[in-house]
């Protein structure tokens, strides 16, 4: 019986069918890294937009209390080891902890500027005390980023008023009078003091720029509220 007899493919057929699968692996090994390629892009955007997420509501609740977010003493310029405001004092190496009673604070840093303390903060939200405080509950509002402003018996009621303008309502704030204090006005933060003779002086604004929930604090941004509300 008669048979068809079909030709041999010639050799570059078969060589041509290895290229095309060769180029068909090399096409899906290319689809394959951009389909990983695009699922890292889409875990980074979707990470990245998260964490700004989070930024804007810790920026927003920030806002909302009043108070800037906290930052780090890089973020913010100041530094907590060196005087940041003309004429402030610098307090290094102050011990810390939690003690029950009275504490015997250096004589000649008044009020003091850190140190032991008494567990429960003094409320340092805006308050505006018109008796001395207790400096142990002070000193703890001052750990948590604190600026507490004290007076002397001598200050007029106008820069009272004054003092009382720039502090009543705003977080990490608070005044105090302290009759006896060489000083017209003093302000202190944690480690920092200042000294000046009026509630007009620039640097007053400056110290409170810096040291207002400011990198000093040992345990900045802590609260300010639910501690001690009288002196």
């Amino acid at each position: 019986m008669y048979q068809e007899q079909r030709p041999p493919s010639p050799p570059s057929a078969g060589r041509d069918d290895d290229a095309r699968r060769a180029r068909l692996d090399e096409l899906r090994r290319q689809d394959e890294r951009r389909l990983r390629r695009g699922k890292r892009l889409r875990a980074g955007a979707t990470i990245g937009g998260a964490l700004a997420a989070v930024a804007l509501v810790l920026s927003l609740f920030a806002s909302l209390h009043g108070r800037p977010a906290p930052s780090s003493a890089e973020d913010s310029g100041i530094d907590p080891d060196r005087v940041n405001v003309p004429g402030e004092t610098l307090h290094r190496d102050l011990q810390r902890g939690h003690v029950k009673g009275d504490v015997d604070y250096p004589a000649d840093v008044r009020p003091p500027v850190g140190g032991p303390h008494d567990p429960r903060w003094q409320n340092a939200n805006g308050d505006v005390y018109t008796r001395p405080l207790r400096e142990e509950n002070a000193v703890h509002a001052l750990e948590h980023g604190a600026v507490w402003v004290t007076y002397s018996g001598e200050l007029p009621q106008a820069e009272v008023e004054k003092l009382r303008a720039k502090v009543a309502g705003v977080p990490y704030r608070m005044m105090s009078p302290l009759p006896d204090q060489e000083s017209p006005v003093r302000l202190t933060a944690w480690g920092h003091q200042l000294s000046v003779e009026s509630a007009a002086d620039e640097r007053v604004d400056a110290f409170f720029d810096a040291y207002v929930q400011g990198p000093q604090a040992p345990e900045q941004g802590a609260p300010v509220t639910g501690g001690k509300e009288t002196p």
